[in-house]
Parts: C-alpha cells; sequence; structure tokens
C-alpha cells in the first residue's frame, strides 16, 4: 500500500510539472502568436500540443493509484495495455462494470443495465475513441520528429490525415482539447471512486466537454491572432508614445532617460 500511495503522489508531482510547463509555453506562444514569429509559433505549437497529450498520458497514471479507485489486478491491466487510447478504455470499463455490477464490458447494452447509463458509457467511449485518439495520433508523429509532414507506419508514404491535422494545430484547439480532457479525466475518476459522486455530476462535466467542443469547431483561430497582433501593436506604439513623452521632459527638467527601462534620472 505504501507503494500505491509513493507512486500516486509521484504522479502527481509529475502531472504539477507538466502543468507548470503548459502555461509556460502558453505565455510563449502568445507572444510569438502576437509578433507574427510564424515559424516560432510553430514549434511552440508543436511543443504544447506535445505537453498536453503528455498530461493526458500522466492524468491517467494519476487516477490509476489513486485510492480507492482500482485494486492491483485492475492496474496491472490498464498498465500492460499498449496504446493511451486501450489504457483509457479499460480504466473506463472496469469502473463502470464495478459501479454498476456488470460483469464484462460485453455486457454494457444488455437490457438489465439502466438506459442513461449506457448512453452514459457511450459518450464517454466516444470521446476517447475520437478525440483522444486523434490527439495521441498526433502525439505520437509530434514525439518521432513528424512536425510538418506525417508518414505511414512503414515510412515509405505521406499520411495525409495526420499532415493535414497536424497543420491545423493552434493554440485555441489545444487549449479546448486539453479542457475536454480535464473534464472527461474527472467524469472516469468520480465514476471509479464514487457512483453517486458520477451521477449527480456528470450533466455538468459532459457539458463542459460539448461546450469545448463546440468551441473548438466555432472558434476562428485567424480572428484570434489577428487580435493578438493587434494588441501588439497598441502596446507598443503606447509604450512608444510614453518614451517620446519621458523625452520631452529631459530637455525641460535637466534629466535623462533610461531607455531600457523608461526610468528617468538626474543628468
Amino acid at each position: 500500500m505504501a507503494t500505491v500511495i509513493n507512486f500516486y503522489r509521484q504522479h502527481c508531482e509529475n502531472l504539477r510539472m507538466l502543468e507548470q510547463a503548459i502555461k509556460t509555453v502558453q505565455r510563449s506562444l502568445r507572444e510569438y502568436i502576437s509578433l507574427d514569429e510564424r515559424e516560432k509559433t510553430l514549434i511552440y505549437t508543436k511543443l504544447l500540443s506535445h505537453l498536453v497529450n503528455s498530461w493526458v498520458e500522466v492524468r491517467l497514471m494519476k487516477l490509476v493509484y489513486e485510492c480507492g479507485a482500482f485494486s492491483d489486478i485492475d492496474r496491472t491491466k490498464i498498465i500492460r495495455c499498449k496504446e493511451l487510447e486501450r489504457k483509457w478504455t479499460t480504466a473506463l470499463n472496469i469502473a463502470f462494470c464495478r459501479a454498476f455490477a456488470i460483469s464484462s464490458p460485453k455486457n454494457i447494452n444488455m437490457p438489465t443495465v439502466p438506459f442513461t447509463a449506457q448512453n452514459q458509457y457511450g459518450a464517454l467511449l466516444g470521446i476517447i475513441k475520437t478525440d483522444l485518439l486523434d490527439s495521441s495520433s498526433i502525439r505520437n508523429r509530434i514525439a518521432h520528429g513528424q512536425w510538418k509532414y506525417a508518414f505511414t507506419e512503414n515510412m515509405m508514404g505521406i499520411n495525409g490525415g495526420l499532415t493535414s491535422k497536424l497543420g491545423k494545430e493552434n493554440i485555441l484547439m489545444i487549449q479546448f482539447r486539453l479542457a475536454m480532457f480535464k473534464s472527461l479525466a474527472q467524469i472516469i475518476h468520480d465514476l471509479a471512486v464514487s457512483k453517486p459522486t458520477f451521477q449527480r455530476d456528470f450533466d455538468a462535466n459532459y457539458k463542459r466537454i460539448e461546450e469545448q467542443r463546440r468551441n473548438a469547431e466555432n472558434t476562428d483561430y485567424n480572428k484570434y491572432k489577428g487580435k493578438m497582433i493587434q494588441k501588439k501593436k497598441k502596446g507598443i506604439r503606447r509604450k512608444k508614445a510614453h518614451f517620446s513623452y519621458l523625452r520631452r521632459r529631459v530637455t525641460k527638467t535637466g534629466w535623462f532617460v533610461d531607455s531600457n527601462t523608461n526610468n528617468a534620472a538626474m543628468s
């Protein structure tokens, strides 16, 4: 038990560091977007995408070692899965079957299982099979250095679909994706730890997922980028105007202005 607790704490620390890294990269990425630094924007977008997908992997490990969530046998089943999507699916299956006293995931659609519960399971599985799987596929390409062109599995050709998805990655899509996965993780956490909490909070948590999906579909990145650039230019103009004002004061007062800090001092 002590080892389980230690592993949980260690995964929590890894997750904390990843979240700090995500904030740091986001800050730099916004700056490069506002300066219209296209190559640096591309580089930091890929870094952010990779970090978010790493977050998804570590968040699962935190869930796996959560106190009262899974048994040792459950943890082994989840961790032994090779693909990240398969690990999340296995965690969902185990948590759902235990919460609703189902002997096997094959029996989830049986008449004895409440219709609402079946729909909840289907909705969560759909997120894992689409959004999380797509995100994981992009992450694998980025991790292997395929930042602009994604190759097929045998490296004998270009994977057009994944190349297109790589090209469409932007800060907004990645942020919406992270928010979506946070809600997904919370729902499965509730399912594994407390069925009453799962049933109470499911609609609110799932509503957040739907909102992030709509945001991803409807938000115009080019408009966002244009606003960021204009905001930056306005800030630069304001700073220059303030510096010009300080310089004019020099001739009247005999003070000089430090161009690096805009601080005035007696000459």
